[in-house]
C-alpha cells in the first residue's frame, strides 16, 4: 500500500508490549552445524510462510537464510502510524530505484522491499484485500487450465492465513464488512479500524450520489464499490500483524526450524547431471565470509519481485544472451527472467477543508497537544489514532466513473497502445496472452480498472491547523511493462530496474481521467460543503500541464509483481504451476514474482495463500 503518513517532527515513547520473539541465529558457523531438507531464501512474506509450515512436520529440517534481521519489539513496524518509518531506511529496506527515464519525468523512483525478518509485510500499509474470481480465472487460464489457481483453489488458502477479528464498536454505521469468506484461525490478524474521521461519510454519501454503491462484502470476489478495508493489525496489541509476528515468533522453538539472519544468499548451486537441473545448495555470505549450504530435497526462494530475476540469474538461470554477456554459464535457457514488471501507478490530488469541518483527521498530529493525547491513550490501551489507518478504498470498472464516450475514448487508447507495444517488439506471447484478457475486462465491467484511496489529511504543502483530504488513484492494470536485470556479476550490486513506468498512453489517460473523476466527487454534495480549495494538483492546468504533472509526481503503489511467471513455458513463464522453476526438478520461487498478471488489490493476502498453497504443494510432493 502506498506510503501516505506525513511523518511530523514528534518523538514518541512506548513501552515494549510485545511478547518476547526468539532471537533468529546470526551465526553462520552454529546455522551451518545443522542439515536441511528444505532451504528457504528470504524470510519475508511467502518465505515465514513456507518455512513455518515446512516445520510443522517434525521430519522436515528447515532452513531460513534472510539478509536483515529481526525487529522485534520496534516501534517503527509495529505502530500502524508510523507504516512509513521504515520505507526506505537501509535497516529495514534494500534501497532499490529505478532507472530515470523520460516517462517517469527524469525521476529515479524508489521501489520500496522489506529487508528483514517479515520482508514487506513488515513495512507495507498492511491493507489486507484480494481481488475479483476473473482476474484469478486468468491465471489458471495462462497456466494452460491447471485448475490450480482460480477463485476456488485459493480460497482455502485465503481462509488459512487470516485471522479476522470482531469488528471494534461503534465503528462507522453502515460502512462495516461482512465476515463472509473470512479466516479465523489463521496467523494473520486482520481486523477493521476502530477510529474513523468526520470526512469519511461525506465523502461516501457523495460516492452514493454519483451512483457509486457500499461493497460490504468486498472479500467474496466482487471487489467493486467503496468499501472498509481490513488491515493486518492486531487490535488486542494495537500492532501491525505480518509473517515475522504471525509465523515466525510462534514456531522460532521449533527444533527442526533454523533461520539465519544477516547472511546473503549469492547464488545457487546445481547438478546438471541429469535432464533436468537438481538444486543442490546456495552459496551465502555472512559477517564478510563466504559459505556453502546443501538440501537434499528442495530450495525455495522467496527473495522478492527484485531479488529473486536477480539471484536466478547469477545462478545461470535466465536469457542465455544477457547472461553469456556477463560471463555467465547460461544453465536454463528463461527469456523470461525478470522481464513482465508491472506495477499500480498513483497519482495525487489533495483538498483544503472548511473551517467548518470539525472532525479529526491525520494532520492533527501536527498538533503536539492532540499528539501527546494520543500517545497516552495508546501507551494505555493500545487504540487510538496511532493504532488507525486510512480504510475507505473505492475499486471500479470504466461504467463505474465514466460516461459512454468517455469510456470508448479510452478504450480505442487501449487498443493504439497495444498495437505500439506489439509493432516495437516489446509484447512477448506472455504479455498478449494478458492483454487480450485485460481487453475483455474493460468492456465487459467484471472487473476494477482504477483505485481510489481516500486519505484522512494531506500529504505535501499542508498549513499547521488546516485539515486536508486527499485521493490516491491509481492505475490497476497497466499496458505498460518494465524489465528487472543483473549488469555485473557483483552479487552484492543492485539490480537494474527498468521499470518503463507510464510509457503506454492507456495509463497516462486513465489517470487524466481520474483527475477529473476525482474533481466530480468533490463538487458532489454533501462533500462538496467541506471542501474549501483544491491544492493538488494547481487547478486550472491544461491537460499537457496535467501529463507533465503526473509525470513528475506519480507515486507507486509498491505492488511491483510477475519478474519470475508462473505461466505456461509456450507464453515465457519461468514457473510451472507447481511453481518450479523450468528445466529444474527442485528449484521453487514462492513470491510476488510469480504473479501471471497484475491484479486490482493490495497483494499481501494474495501472497500469503500462495505461500500457504506452495506449502502444501511441496509436502504433497513427499507423498
Amino acid at each position: 500500500m502506498l506510503r501516505v503518513h506525513i511523518l511530523f517532527s514528534l518523538v514518541f515513547c512506548f513501552p515494549l508490549v510485545i511478547a518476547q520473539c526468539p532471537a533468529p541465529l546470526s551465526s553462520a558457523d552454529e546455522f551451518l552445524a545443522k542439515t536441511y531438507d528444505y532451504l528457504v531464501i528470504g524470510g519475508g512474506t511467502a518465505g515465514l510462510t513456507v518455512a513455518t509450515r515446512l516445520a510443522e512436520d517434525t521430519s522436515f529440517n528447515v532452513g531460513v537464510i534472510e539478509a536483515g534481521y529481526l525487529h522485534i519489539p520496534d516501534s517503527n513496524i509495529s505502530v500502524p502510524f508510523f507504516e512509513n518509518n521504515a520505507v526506505f531506511h537501509p535497516e529495514y529496506d534494500w534501497m532499490l530505484s529505478t532507472v530515470p527515464q523520460i516517462s517517469t519525468g527524469n525521476r529515479s523512483i524508489e521501489t520500496p522491499r522489506g529487508k528483514l525478518l517479515g520482508g514487506s509485510s513488515a513495512i507495507n500499509g498492511m491493507a489486507w484485500t484480494r481481488a475479483s474470481i476473473p482476474e484469478y480465472a486468468t491465471w489458471d487460464s495462462l497456466n494452460d487450465y491447471s485448475g490450480g489457481w482460480d477463485w476456488n483453489s485459493l480460497l482455502p488458502y485465503f481462509l488459512k492465513s487470516q485471522m479476522r477479528e470482531a469488528n471494534p464498536e461503534p465503528g462507522l454505521s453502515g460502512f462495516s464488512t461482512s465476515y463472509d469468506q473470512n479466516g479465523f484461525y489463521g496467523p494473520i490478524a486482520t481486523s477493521l479500524n476502530a477510529e474513523y474521521s468526520g470526512i469519511i461519510p461525506p465523502y461516501i454519501d457523495a460516492l452514493e450520489q454519483l451512483g457509486v454503491s457500499i461493497n460490504r462484502n468486498p472479500l467474496d470476489g466482487n471487489t467493486s464499490g467503496i468499501w472498509n478495508a481490513l488491515v493486518a493489525v492486531d487490535r488486542n496489541s494495537g500492532s501491525r500483524s505480518d509473517s515475522a509476528t504471525g509465523y515466525y515468533c510462534p514456531s522460532a522453538k521449533r527444533p527442526n526450524l533454523h533461520v539465519l539472519s544477516g547472511a546473503t544468499v549469492t547464488r545457487v548451486l546445481f547438478d546438471n547431471s541429469t535432464s533436468n537441473l537438481i538444486a543442490t545448495g546456495v552459496v551465502f555470505i555472512s559477517g564478510g565470509s563466504q559459505y556453502v549450504v546443501n538440501a537434499t530435497r528442495e530450495i525455495v526462494l522467496s527473495t522478492g519481485v527484485l531479488k529473486t530475476p536477480q539471484l536466478l540469474e547469477l545462478s545461470g538461470v535466465g536469457n542465455a544472451t544477457l547472461l553469456k554477456n556477463l560471463g555467465i554459464n547460461p544453465l536454463i535457457d528463461l527469456p523470461g527472467v525478470g522481464e513482465n514488471l508491472q506495477e499500480h501507478v498513483f497519482i495525487t490530488t489533495q483538498y483544503e477543508l472548511t473551517d467548518t469541518f470539525r472532525g479529526i483527521t491525520f494532520d492533527d498530529f501536527g498538533n503536539a497537544t492532540f499528539a501527546s493525547m494520543q500517545e497516552a491513550i495508546y501507551n494505555k490501551t493500545r487504540q487510538g489514532w496511532l493504532a488507525a489507518t486510512n480504510c475507505a478504498f473505492l475499486f471500479l470498472p470504466l461504467d463505474g466513473f465514466l460516461n459512454e464516450t468517455e469510456a470508448s475514448s479510452l478504450l480505442d487508447t487501449f487498443d493504439q497502445s497495444v498495437q505500439l507495444l506489439e509493432s516495437t517488439g516489446s509484447a512477448s506471447p506472455l504479455v498478449k496472452a494478458q492483454l487480450g484478457f485485460q481487453r475483455s475486462w474493460l468492456t465487459n465491467g467484471t472487473v476494477p480498472q482504477m483505485e481510489i484511496i481516500q486519505i484522512a489529511g494531506g500529504l505535501v504543502e499542508t498549513v499547521p491547523g488546516k485539515h486536508y483530504m486527499s485521493l490516491l488513484s491509481g492505475v490497476m492494470h497497466p499496458v505498460s511493462r518494465g524489465s528487472v536485470h543483473i549488469n555485473t556479476t557483483n552479487a552484492l550490486a543492485p539490480p537494474v530496474i527498468v521499470s518503463n513506468f507510464l510509457t503506454a498512453d492507456f495509463d497516462v489517460q486513465l489517470l487524466l481521467d481520474l483527475f477529473t473523476f476525482n474533481n466530480k466527487i468533490v463538487a458532489t454534495e454533501p462533500l462538496s460543503s467541506y471542501i474549501t480549495a483544491q491544492i493538488l494538483p494547481p487547478p486550472n492546468l491544461t491537460d499537457s500541464d496535467l501529463v507533465a504533472y503526473i509525470r513528475e509526481t506519480f507515486a507507486i503503489g509498491d505492488h511491483i509483481m510477475g519478474t519470475a511467471t508462473m505461466a505456461s513455458r509456450s507464453l515465457g513463464g519461468v514457473v510451472d504451476p507447481h511453481l518450479k522453476v523450468y528445466g529444474t526438478s527442485n528449484l521453487r520461487v514462492v513470491d510476488v514474482s510469480v504473479f501471471p498478471s497484475q491484479i486490482a488489490s493490495h497483494l499481501q493476502a494474495t501472497v500469503y495463500a500462495i505461500a500457504e498453497k506452495a506449502a502444501d504443494l511441496i509436502k504433497s510432493a513427499v507423498q
